[in-house]
């Protein structure tokens, strides 16, 4: 399906879809209407829904799979053929307080505006230059304020990769290779549009980390800091210069306001970013070889909540030491950084009338690049604050951030709150994360 296709379809199922919209209620109505638009001669009889993923997986918002089934019409001679489809569909909670709690409107906001804005810009963009368009993320059958439809990448073989064991070579070289095009594709695109560019960026306003979140967060913080601290000085020296400098870091009145000035700062490298760069946000498709191994074929990128407008470098350093081993850093840094920039650069040569001088090499790119790696990639330790000991604990050990909680008398729900005590390997992991980006100069 061609690109203007897919947004002529999508424009069609919106426009249905509006006049029946109900609140994130889920109906048998809401499906037919969609995949009338997509597949005509289909008819939906019934649909079942299942919880989409378990604790420990998502934290943002409710995800449910959707088992679609119902008849085809052949055009041929009129009969009926058995139809079946699976779609996810990622709701708001349906209490406004708890949406309010988890800021759910405007981390939703972000993602439907990258659905049905920025990529389809991008992409149209893309299909200027070459017919070989960015594929790693699931179709988008409809989006709107407090309902996301995509289909079931399970359909296609891909699976979550197991969060606690952290990503293999392969699987981190895939990866890295898709985040090297999605970030080409948004440079090149503000390079060659720079007034276009700065109006999808004002589509999108930082989900997390910015002033105005600056109190609401600072107890969940303050929670994540001192349990960082305490797991670390149970594995370091008090005087080791490894936990000095995280001490230093982590600072309860400073650490806050220093991850809201590094996804601000504008940067040389500065584009859309995934903001989310952990394993549950990477699925996979593996292929069986001839001797029996199991090979990555494909990954997609999903959960774009945390779209920001950042340096590169923040989705690159959050990719490579929130979701790899220390062993595999130690003997694959560089090649794993040389891959990406190499991919980068490729990219930026093919969708690019004119590099701008100050990257228009590979050489020039890759110096900027890491430049920006070590000035911003500290960002990346403290996503590991709570990244680290979501990843590393068991599914039915992980907090349920929608539990039906308040913090006041008046009943309204605070902050979210993060605080369980950590295992031996979120420990290893946390102290081996600080003793590269000390060892990287990053800290």
């Amino acid at each position: 399906m061609g690109i203007n296709e897919t947004n002529s379809q999508m424009a069609a199922i919106t426009d249905v879809l509006v006049s029946s919209s109900n609140g994130s209620k889920l109906t048998l109505e809401l499906f037919a209407d969609i995949f009338k638009c997509i597949e005509p001669e289909v008819e939906i009889d019934t649909f079942e829904e299942q919880q989409g993923s378990g604790r420990g997986d998502n934290y943002t918002a409710t995800l449910y799979r959707i088992h679609l089934a119902g008849h085809r019409k052949c055009l041929d001679d009129g009969k009926k053929q058995k139809w079946e489809n699976n779609v996810i569909c990622k709701r708001l909670p349906e209490n406004p307080k708890l949406r309010d709690a988890y800021k759910s409107d405007k981390l939703f906001r972000n993602e439907v505006e990258f659905y049905t804005a920025i990529m389809p810009e991008l992409l149209k963009f893309q299909n200027t230059k070459t017919t070989e368009l960015f594929k790693a993320m699931p179709k988008c059958y409809y989006a709107r304020s407090d309902l996301l439809i995509m289909e079931d990448l399970r359909i296609r073989g891909f699976q979550m990769p197991d969060r606690k064991q952290g990503l293999t070579i392969d699987e981190t070289e895939m990866v890295l290779k898709q985040v090297a095009q999605l970030h080409a594709l948004s440079l090149a695109y503000k390079f060659e549009n720079p007034k276009q560019f700065e109006s999808l960026r004002k589509l999108t306003e930082e989900g997390l980390f910015s002033n105005d979140n600056i109190n609401w967060y600072k107890e969940y913080y303050e929670t994540l800091t001192k349990n960082a601290i305490k797991m670390l000085s149970d594995v370091l020296p008090e005087n080791s210069k490894y936990l000095q400098a995280f001490k230093e870091f982590a600072e309860t009145t400073k650490f806050f306001q220093r991850m809201v000035s590094i996804v601000s700062e504008e940067s040389a490298l500065s584009a859309f970013c995934h903001g989310d760069c952990w394993a549950n946000n990477f699925l996979y498709r593996y292929e069986t070889q001839a001797n029996g191994e199991k090979k990555v074929a494909e990954v997609c990128l999903v959960d774009f909540q945390l779209i920001r407008y950042s340096s590169i470098a923040l989705d690159v350093a959050n990719l490579l030491f929130c979701c790899t081993s220390k062993s595999m850093r130690d003997g694959h840094l560089e090649e794993f950084l040389n891959l990406y920039t190499i991919e980068l650069f490729k990219w930026l040569q093919l969708l690019c009338t004119k590099i701008p001088d100050f990257c228009n090499t590979l050489e020039k790119l890759g110096n900027i690049f890491r430049l920006e790696l070590k000035t911003y990639g500290s960002f990346a330790l403290g996503l590991a604050l709570d990244i680290i000991p979501m990843s590393t604990c068991s599914s039915e050990y992980a907090p349920d951030m929608y539990i039906n909680r308040s913090n006041s008398d008046d009943g309204q729900y605070g902050a979210p709150v993060l605080n369980f005590p950590p295992n031996d390997l979120c420990r290893q992991k946390m102290s081996e994360i600080l003793i590269d980006m000390v060892d990287n100069g990053m800290l």
